[in-house]
Protein backbone atom coordinates (compact mmCIF):
# COMPACT_ATOMS: atom_id res chain seq x y z
CA UNK A 1 0.00 0.00 0.00
CA UNK A 2 1.39 3.29 -1.02
CA UNK A 3 2.41 6.52 1.08
CA UNK A 4 3.04 5.05 4.50
CA UNK A 5 4.19 8.78 5.45
CA UNK A 6 0.93 9.74 5.49
CA UNK A 7 -0.78 8.76 8.54
CA UNK A 8 -4.14 9.04 10.27
CA UNK A 9 -7.32 10.67 9.14
CA UNK A 10 -7.13 13.06 11.94
CA UNK A 11 -4.26 15.55 12.38
CA UNK A 12 -2.20 13.79 15.25
CA UNK A 13 -2.92 16.27 18.40
CA UNK A 14 -3.68 15.94 22.20
CA UNK A 15 -7.26 15.29 22.53
CA UNK A 16 -9.39 16.71 25.38
CA UNK A 17 -9.29 13.48 26.87
CA UNK A 18 -6.10 12.55 27.03
CA UNK A 19 -4.12 13.89 30.54
CA UNK A 20 -0.62 12.90 31.75
CA UNK A 21 -0.07 12.38 35.31
CA UNK A 22 4.06 12.05 36.23
CA UNK A 23 4.26 8.75 34.83
CA UNK A 24 1.13 7.91 33.82
CA UNK A 25 -0.60 8.35 30.53
CA UNK A 26 -4.48 7.87 30.27
CA UNK A 27 -7.60 8.79 28.08
CA UNK A 28 -11.25 8.82 29.61
CA UNK A 29 -13.55 6.50 27.36
CA UNK A 30 -17.55 6.59 28.91
CA UNK A 31 -17.40 7.80 32.92
CA UNK A 32 -13.60 5.90 33.25
CA UNK A 33 -10.13 7.49 33.12
CA UNK A 34 -8.49 4.60 31.65
CA UNK A 35 -4.60 4.38 31.89
CA UNK A 36 -2.27 3.49 29.01
CA UNK A 37 0.64 0.98 30.49
CA UNK A 38 3.30 -0.85 28.41
CA UNK A 39 5.75 -3.53 29.46
CA UNK A 40 6.72 -3.10 25.93
CA UNK A 41 7.84 0.24 25.36
CA UNK A 42 9.50 3.26 27.31
CA UNK A 43 7.44 6.30 28.35
CA UNK A 44 8.72 8.79 25.88
CA UNK A 45 6.91 6.49 23.47
CA UNK A 46 3.92 5.47 25.42
CA UNK A 47 3.06 9.40 25.97
CA UNK A 48 2.68 9.72 21.58
CA UNK A 49 -0.12 7.05 21.34
CA UNK A 50 -2.69 9.49 22.67
CA UNK A 51 -1.40 11.87 19.37
CA UNK A 52 -1.60 9.71 17.15
CA UNK A 53 -4.95 10.18 14.81
CA UNK A 54 -6.28 6.50 14.63
CA UNK A 55 -5.98 6.56 18.05
CA UNK A 56 -7.70 9.50 18.83
CA UNK A 57 -10.53 8.43 16.10
CA UNK A 58 -11.04 5.34 18.29
CA UNK A 59 -10.90 6.46 21.86
CA UNK A 60 -13.79 9.06 20.38
CA UNK A 61 -16.07 6.87 18.70
CA UNK A 62 -15.00 4.31 22.43
CA UNK A 63 -16.03 7.27 24.51
CA UNK A 64 -19.57 8.11 22.49
CA UNK A 65 -20.31 4.27 22.77
CA UNK A 66 -19.80 3.91 26.21
CA UNK A 67 -21.49 7.05 27.04
CA UNK A 68 -24.80 5.79 25.03
CA UNK A 69 -24.71 2.17 27.44
CA UNK A 70 -22.04 2.14 29.83
CA UNK A 71 -21.98 -1.58 28.74
CA UNK A 72 -18.34 -2.48 29.52
CA UNK A 73 -15.57 -1.74 32.02
CA UNK A 74 -12.61 -0.90 30.45
CA UNK A 75 -9.67 -0.95 32.73
CA UNK A 76 -6.72 -0.66 30.97
CA UNK A 77 -4.85 -0.23 27.55
CA UNK A 78 -1.58 -2.21 27.16
CA UNK A 79 0.46 -1.15 24.76
CA UNK A 80 2.63 -3.67 23.11
CA UNK A 81 4.59 -2.62 20.27
CA UNK A 82 5.21 0.45 18.37
CA UNK A 83 5.91 0.73 14.74
CA UNK A 84 7.89 4.31 13.26
CA UNK A 85 8.03 5.26 9.97
CA UNK A 86 10.40 7.39 8.37
CA UNK A 87 11.20 11.26 10.03
CA UNK A 88 10.39 9.14 13.67
CA UNK A 89 6.46 9.43 12.21
CA UNK A 90 4.04 7.30 14.38
CA UNK A 91 2.93 4.41 11.93
CA UNK A 92 1.12 1.44 13.69
CA UNK A 93 0.31 0.59 17.02
CA UNK A 94 -0.51 -2.75 18.70
CA UNK A 95 -2.28 -2.43 22.02
CA UNK A 96 -4.75 -4.59 24.37
CA UNK A 97 -8.11 -2.90 25.33
CA UNK A 98 -8.78 -4.56 28.47
CA UNK A 99 -12.39 -4.82 29.05
CA UNK A 100 -14.93 -6.85 30.54
CA UNK A 101 -18.89 -6.36 30.56
CA UNK A 102 -20.40 -4.98 33.74
CA UNK A 103 -23.13 -7.61 33.55
CA UNK A 104 -21.70 -10.56 33.93
CA UNK A 105 -17.46 -10.30 34.77
CA UNK A 106 -16.47 -11.72 31.43
CA UNK A 107 -13.56 -10.18 29.13
CA UNK A 108 -14.09 -8.37 25.86
CA UNK A 109 -11.49 -9.67 22.92
CA UNK A 110 -9.58 -6.13 22.79
CA UNK A 111 -6.29 -7.08 20.30
CA UNK A 112 -6.10 -3.97 18.13
CA UNK A 113 -3.68 -3.90 15.54
CA UNK A 114 -3.96 0.02 14.96
CA UNK A 115 -2.93 1.47 11.35
CA UNK A 116 -6.00 3.87 10.26
CA UNK A 117 -8.55 4.11 7.41
CA UNK A 118 -6.99 3.22 3.47
CA UNK A 119 -8.28 4.21 -0.22
CA UNK A 120 -8.60 2.54 -3.05
CA UNK A 121 -9.90 2.82 -6.78
CA UNK A 122 -11.37 0.98 -9.02
CA UNK A 123 -10.37 2.02 -12.35
CA UNK A 124 -12.37 0.95 -15.22
CA UNK A 125 -11.11 1.40 -18.50
CA UNK A 126 -12.35 1.82 -22.13
CA UNK A 127 -11.19 2.34 -25.02
CA UNK A 128 -11.84 5.34 -27.29
CA UNK A 129 -10.92 3.56 -30.74
CA UNK A 130 -14.11 1.23 -29.24
CA UNK A 131 -16.52 2.59 -26.91
CA UNK A 132 -18.49 -0.79 -27.10
CA UNK A 133 -15.31 -2.57 -26.39
CA UNK A 134 -14.05 -4.61 -23.48
CA UNK A 135 -13.58 -3.28 -20.27
CA UNK A 136 -10.51 -3.19 -18.21
CA UNK A 137 -9.55 -3.11 -15.19
CA UNK A 138 -6.37 -1.87 -13.94
CA UNK A 139 -4.36 -3.83 -11.11
CA UNK A 140 -0.76 -3.38 -9.69
CA UNK A 141 1.73 -6.53 -8.69
CA UNK A 142 4.14 -5.94 -5.97
CA UNK A 143 5.63 -7.64 -3.36
CA UNK A 144 3.15 -7.87 0.08
CA UNK A 145 5.46 -10.06 2.54
CA UNK A 146 2.20 -10.54 5.40
CA UNK A 147 0.55 -12.69 2.74
CA UNK A 148 3.23 -13.85 1.60
CA UNK A 149 3.49 -13.61 -1.99
CA UNK A 150 6.03 -11.74 -4.24
CA UNK A 151 3.34 -10.46 -6.85
CA UNK A 152 0.39 -9.82 -5.30
CA UNK A 153 -2.33 -8.49 -8.02
CA UNK A 154 -4.93 -5.76 -6.21
CA UNK A 155 -6.27 -2.62 -6.91
CA UNK A 156 -3.84 0.63 -6.39
CA UNK A 157 -4.32 1.67 -2.81
CA UNK A 158 -3.02 3.67 0.02
CA UNK A 159 -3.32 5.08 3.46
CA UNK A 160 -4.98 7.83 4.13
CA UNK A 161 -2.98 11.17 5.57
CA UNK A 162 -4.25 13.81 7.75
CA UNK A 163 -6.11 15.87 5.48
CA UNK A 164 -9.59 13.35 5.84
CA UNK A 165 -9.55 14.44 1.64
CA UNK A 166 -10.57 10.78 0.98
CA UNK A 167 -10.46 11.65 -3.03
CA UNK A 168 -7.58 14.18 -2.97
CA UNK A 169 -5.65 11.04 -1.21
CA UNK A 170 -7.05 8.72 -3.88
CA UNK A 171 -5.65 10.75 -6.52
CA UNK A 172 -1.94 11.16 -5.63
CA UNK A 173 -2.01 7.35 -4.97
CA UNK A 174 -3.00 6.94 -8.43
CA UNK A 175 -0.53 9.02 -10.24
CA UNK A 176 2.34 7.31 -7.81
CA UNK A 177 0.99 3.81 -8.64
CA UNK A 178 -0.12 3.73 -12.04
CA UNK A 179 1.32 7.57 -13.48
CA UNK A 180 -2.47 7.87 -14.55
CA UNK A 181 -3.47 11.62 -13.89
CA UNK A 182 -6.86 11.98 -12.46
CA UNK A 183 -8.59 14.40 -10.71
CA UNK A 184 -10.24 14.15 -7.97
CA UNK A 185 -13.69 15.41 -9.48
CA UNK A 186 -12.88 12.18 -11.82
CA UNK A 187 -13.32 10.05 -9.12
CA UNK A 188 -16.84 8.15 -7.40
CA UNK A 189 -16.94 7.64 -3.72
CA UNK A 190 -18.50 3.80 -3.58
CA UNK A 191 -18.73 3.62 0.24
CA UNK A 192 -20.18 6.72 0.43
CA UNK A 193 -22.85 5.38 -2.08
CA UNK A 194 -23.18 2.63 -0.13
CA UNK A 195 -23.54 3.76 3.50
CA UNK A 196 -23.36 7.19 3.57
CA UNK A 197 -22.08 8.94 6.73
CA UNK A 198 -22.94 5.95 8.81
CA UNK A 199 -19.40 4.39 8.57
CA UNK A 200 -15.99 5.77 7.84
CA UNK A 201 -15.26 3.07 4.98
CA UNK A 202 -15.27 -0.85 4.49
CA UNK A 203 -14.02 -2.62 7.45
CA UNK A 204 -11.62 -5.81 6.38
CA UNK A 205 -10.77 -7.15 9.64
CA UNK A 206 -13.23 -5.59 12.40
CA UNK A 207 -11.67 -8.40 14.96
CA UNK A 208 -8.71 -7.53 15.03
CA UNK A 209 -7.94 -4.00 13.07
CA UNK A 210 -9.58 -0.29 12.99
CA UNK A 211 -8.47 -0.14 9.62
CA UNK A 212 -10.96 0.92 7.19
CA UNK A 213 -11.18 1.53 3.25
CA UNK A 214 -12.71 4.31 1.25
CA UNK A 215 -13.57 2.56 -1.99
CA UNK A 216 -13.61 4.45 -5.32
CA UNK A 217 -14.43 4.09 -9.09
CA UNK A 218 -13.14 5.78 -11.62
CA UNK A 219 -14.17 5.28 -15.05
CA UNK A 220 -11.35 6.62 -18.06
CA UNK A 221 -11.52 6.24 -21.57
CA UNK A 222 -7.81 5.97 -22.97
CA UNK A 223 -6.69 5.53 -27.00
CA UNK A 224 -5.97 2.29 -27.65
CA UNK A 225 -2.51 2.17 -27.55
CA UNK A 226 -2.18 4.04 -24.01
CA UNK A 227 -4.27 1.15 -22.83
CA UNK A 228 -1.85 -1.78 -23.63
CA UNK A 229 0.99 0.46 -22.72
CA UNK A 230 -0.11 0.27 -19.34
CA UNK A 231 0.82 -3.52 -19.63
CA UNK A 232 3.79 -4.88 -17.84
CA UNK A 233 4.48 -0.61 -16.42
CA UNK A 234 6.69 -0.27 -13.66
CA UNK A 235 5.48 2.16 -11.43
CA UNK A 236 5.90 3.10 -7.61
CA UNK A 237 8.50 5.59 -5.55
CA UNK A 238 11.69 3.64 -5.34
CA UNK A 239 12.35 5.50 -2.46
CA UNK A 240 9.59 4.55 -0.33
CA UNK A 241 10.95 0.65 -1.13
CA UNK A 242 7.70 0.13 -3.94
CA UNK A 243 8.60 -2.06 -6.82
CA UNK A 244 5.19 -1.82 -8.54
CA UNK A 245 4.57 -3.64 -11.73
CA UNK A 246 0.64 -2.93 -13.65
CA UNK A 247 -1.21 -5.37 -15.11
CA UNK A 248 -4.54 -4.77 -17.34
CA UNK A 249 -6.98 -7.86 -17.00
CA UNK A 250 -11.29 -8.04 -18.08
CA UNK A 251 -13.51 -6.03 -15.95
CA UNK A 252 -15.78 -9.48 -15.97
CA UNK A 253 -13.28 -11.48 -15.49
CA UNK A 254 -11.25 -9.19 -12.70
CA UNK A 255 -12.20 -11.60 -9.94
CA UNK A 256 -10.48 -14.33 -10.75
CA UNK A 257 -7.26 -12.25 -10.87
CA UNK A 258 -6.67 -11.98 -6.98
CA UNK A 259 -8.38 -12.31 -3.81
CA UNK A 260 -7.99 -8.73 -2.91
CA UNK A 261 -10.77 -7.37 -0.61
CA UNK A 262 -10.50 -4.53 -1.63
CA UNK A 263 -11.25 -5.52 -5.28
CA UNK A 264 -13.74 -7.94 -4.81
CA UNK A 265 -15.51 -5.52 -2.49
CA UNK A 266 -15.15 -2.94 -5.51
CA UNK A 267 -16.58 -4.99 -7.89
CA UNK A 268 -19.72 -5.93 -5.77
CA UNK A 269 -19.97 -2.44 -5.39
CA UNK A 270 -19.70 -1.56 -8.78
CA UNK A 271 -22.13 -3.78 -10.07
CA UNK A 272 -25.16 -3.51 -7.31
CA UNK A 273 -24.49 0.30 -6.29
CA UNK A 274 -23.49 2.72 -9.02
CA UNK A 275 -25.83 4.08 -11.25
CA UNK A 276 -24.51 2.62 -14.61
CA UNK A 277 -23.78 5.09 -17.78
CA UNK A 278 -26.40 5.45 -20.71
Amino acid sequence: MLSLFRLGLHRPRRAFYTTFHRDMTSVTIGKQRVPLVSDAVDAADLARVPEFGPFCDWVRAFDHEQHATNELDVQAIHVQGIDYFGAGKLGFVKFKAQAVYRATGKPVPGIVFMRGGAVSVLIVLTSQDDPAGEEKVLLTLQPRVPVPSLNFAELPAGMLDASGDFAGVASRELQEETGLTISASELIDMTALAYGDAWKGAYPSAGGSDEFLRLFLCRKSLPKAEIEALEGKLTGLRDEGEQITLKIVPLKDAWQYSPDMKLLSSLYLYHHVVPKQK
